[in-house]
């Protein structure tokens, strides 16, 4: 069944390929370069495209980087705006998907926790307490924990993933970019839909929405939901049990209140739950070395026979990984035109968050070595904007304000193996990493562009972010108590007895400007260049009883054409970037724990390209590539799983490594995507056969740019075959995804030396296949 999916997916990928030809689905061409734009808020239906008479011209899409509604190709920044229908088009329910499809953007996973990272900037330290690097929004709405970036997308309308560094428009400080998702909100007219989509590895996802006006003019309302079920990628072949399965429930409600014209308040509040068997660590192979070219096999193996299962989706743990994810959060927009010039929004928003993962960190059969990773946070915003547009002048002014309170926990029970032979399964507490972190943050930021002469734009933006970060950081290292599975196996956010407590606290403050220049050559040319800074506040790192790391910062330069050719038949987008990036906080494993330290340097320069074509009507090109160079110029470290070190190098008297010249982590020096599809109508509908290739180079997961520990190029292929009636209201898809069923790590790194170094780590999607049913109305 595989075989034949495989074959059919392959076919269908030529086909499609060889037409050389692509549509951009449901996505409209504008009639002309100045018309107006549609209000963001709306539909998608309605919204991120308008309506054109030649259907052979690519779409104009609406974006709201800015905090206003304007075209894509008018807005002096590096944005990739992946509407709704082109989420439906290939099949995109995940921030996974949209890695693919955006230069300079990628994704890994590790214990449930997503670490993001664009243009080589993004999350190194997966401790409790972490925070990334790329501002995660909903709705407006910051979102702290970035184990919440990995939860589906359902009744979406727009993604925007903003490059480079933000906070002049932006609540939060962002040092790489912003991811930003928008959902549908309510309308007066009566409107939703209802999809189905059934697959391999019995997967089952079922989401719906509806919506509509309850006092018409005045209130309306909506409500969305999902239901995802899938087995397992894999087994665990000690128990016999699937892992890497998916069970999770999400359900959304909107209401707005419009009582005048120049008032409109939204209310929107949302759940999400995930219960499941995965996020367990895979076997990737031996980790550490003796000697140089001398590797170390896993102790699990060599000292007490333990077996690692031969296909590497599967497991050989003495218990099953577990998962469980919960989170909810409400909010409140306020928008009031206080004269026909100038607006004022208020957003209030306070979001909760719990989650608990538990994986064998020894990566075999042999031993009981359980990591269980746990958070439990809270966190309120409160962000004021005050914009307005006179003459050639558009201006912004924001005041933001965020508190969190992060309470979380590492634990490491410890089977007596590391001190009496052979094993007995007997566990000790072990290692206990935790504590909170409070976070209180303030900030003012503005923008202004003014038109100085004609299509000759110049904007000045400036923040200044002042953050108190308190934390009580929690250590204990003990190998005489026994493990009580009542506190730590059920991640009570407790530590245990005789638990080290050290308290601290720092504040951090910065000024961070931003100057760009913008010019409209044509109506169908924009030419822009930037110069901005970025900052990431400083933070604890909690379970080592260490000093706090110092902040990242980073002085970003940018340049770049947006262009619409040929009659509007091609859009072709190009950046070009140059980054100083100083102080990054770099985690890795040393003993038992992540330590995070301030590497000192590093220069990051590259270039993306972005197509979309209609080279004829019916046909149509989508594609990009991102050249990436992010090096480290300074940075020493020590890699416990390579004692020797360099030869050269001594960190306090111990061999280690000079790493200047290495590659960032998550940074593959080449990335490229394309699809290509033709649509064929017929009085029973719209046919439209698409195939997607996406290729990335050789990717290194720690910065000490390891082989073992990276994933080398790879290409993946996805098939279409999407329908949509003539009236518009039913829509089908058959798909194949990963068609070669390419087995590739997202996430990996090198496990304590008390269990003989193993490389654990995380896998993406293998082959999936199967077909989607939609009814709108």
């Amino acid at each position: 069944m595989i075989h034949m999916s495989s074959q059919i997916g392959l076919a269908a990928l030529a086909v499609a390929l060889s037409s050389a030809a692509a549509a951009q689905a449901q996505v409209a061409a504008q009639t002309s370069p100045d018309a107006p734009v549609a209000d963001a808020t709306t539909p998608r239906d309605s919204s991120t495209a308008t309506a054109g008479a030649n259907l052979g011209e690519v779409g104009d899409i609406v974006v709201t980087a800015q905090k206003r509604s304007e075209s894509l190709q008018k807005v002096p920044l590096a944005i990739t705006a992946i509407t709704s229908s082109e989420l439906e088009r290939s099949g995109i329910r995940d921030l996974q998907g949209v890695a693919a499809t955006v230069p300079g953007l990628n994704l890994g996973e590790q214990l449930g926790v997503a670490k993001i990272s664009l243009r080589g900037i993004g999350l190194e330290s997966l401790q409790p307490g972490a925070e990334g690097s790329i501002a995660f929004h909903v709705d407006g709405v910051f979102i702290s924990r970035s184990v919440a970036a990995l939860a589906s997308f359902y009744d979406i309308q727009q993604v925007e993933v903003l490059r480079g560094p933000q906070g002049t428009l932006y609540g939060r400080n962002a040092t790489g970019g912003s991811i930003n998702i928008t959902t549908r909100g309510p309308t007066d007219d009566l409107s939703g839909y209802a999809s189905l989509s059934v697959g391999n590895y019995d997967q089952i996802v079922a989401e719906g929405a509806i919506g509509g006006a309850i006092v018409p003019g005045l209130l309306s309302a909506r409500v969305a939901f999902q239901t995802q079920d899938r087995d397992g990628y894999g087994k665990n072949i000690v128990t016999g049990n699937d892992i890497d399965d998916l069970n999770s429930r999400a359900v959304r409600g909107s209401l707005r209140f419009t009582p005048t014209d120049r008032l409109t308040v939204d209310l929107k509040a949302d759940y999400y739950r995930r219960n499941d068997h995965s996020g367990g660590y895979h076997y990737l192979g031996a980790g550490g070395f003796s000697a140089p070219g001398v590797p170390i096999t896993p102790f699990g193996i060599t000292v007490f026979g333990g077996q690692v299962p031969s296909d590497r989706r599967d497991l050989a743990n003495n218990f099953d990984p577990r998962n469980s994810v919960r989170f909810w959060g409400v909010s409140g927009r306020i928008n009031y035109a206080l004269t026909d010039e100038i607006d004022l929004v208020s957003l209030t928003a306070y979001r909760k968050l719990k989650y608990q993962t538990a994986s064998d960190i020894d990566s075999t059969s042999a031993l009981v070595a359980p990591i269980y990773q746990a958070e439990q946070d809270t966190q309120f915003s409160q962000e004021l904007q005050l914009s307005g547009k006179h003459d050639r002048l558009n201006w912004l002014v924001g005041l933001f304000y965020f508190r969190e309170k992060d309470n979380g926990q590492l634990a490491i029970p410890f089977d007596n193996f590391a001190f009496v032979a052979p094993p007995s399964n007997y566990l000790t507490t072990g290692y206990y990493g935790g504590g909170f972190i409070n976070t209180k943050a303030v900030a003012v930021f503005g923008q202004a562009t003014y038109e100085v002469a004609e299509d000759l734009r110049l904007t000045l933006g400036a923040r200044y972010s002042t953050e108190k970060k308190k934390a009580l950081d929690n250590f204990l290292f003990d190998v005489v108590t026994p493990f009580d599975p009542n506190t730590s196996a059920a991640l009570v956010l407790q530590p245990p007895a005789g638990t080290i407590s050290l308290p601290g606290q720092k504040r951090f403050n910065s000024f961070t400007p931003r100057v760009a220049l913008d010019y409209q050559v044509t109506p169908d040319m924009l030419l822009y260049a930037s110069w901005s800074k970025g900052f990431k506040s400083g933070t604890y790192n909690l379970g080592t009883l260490g000093n706090p790391v110092n902040p990242e910062k980073v002085s970003a330069f940018e340049g770049g054409i947006k262009s619409t050719l040929f009659d509007r038949r091609l859009r072709l987008n190009v950046a070009g970037f140059y980054y100083d990036y100083t102080n990054l906080q770099v985690g890795k494993v040393e003993s038992t724990s992540t330590v995070l330290e301030n590497a000192a340097t590093a220069t990051i320069y590259g270039a993306e390209v972005e197509i979309q074509a209609r080279p004829v009507e019916r046909v149509q090109l989508d594609a990009n590539a991102a050249w990436l160079h992010a090096r480290f110029d300074s940075y020493e470290s020590r890699d416990l799983a390579r004692p020797f070190g360099d030869g050269t190098t001594l960190i306090n008297g111990n061999p280690g490594f000079n790493l200047a010249g290495n590659t960032l982590s998550q940074s593959p020096n080449f990335t490229f995507f394309a699809g290509a599809q033709y649509t064929l109508p017929t009085t029973a509908g719209d046919f439209t056969l698409r195939g997607e290739v996406s290729y990335r180079s050789r990717s290194y997961l720690t910065a000490f740019n390891v082989d073992e520990v990276s994933q080398p190029s790879f290409a993946k292929f996805n098939a279409f075959l999407n329908w949509t009636s003539s009236d518009g209201n039913v829509s089908g898809s058959l798909f194949v995804r990963n068609i070669t069923n390419k087995a590739t790590v997202s996430s990996a790194y090198v496990s304590s030396g008390l269990f003989g170094f193993p490389i654990n780590g995380y896998l993406e999607e293998p082959r999936t296949y199967g077909a989607r049913i939609r009814y709108e109305f």
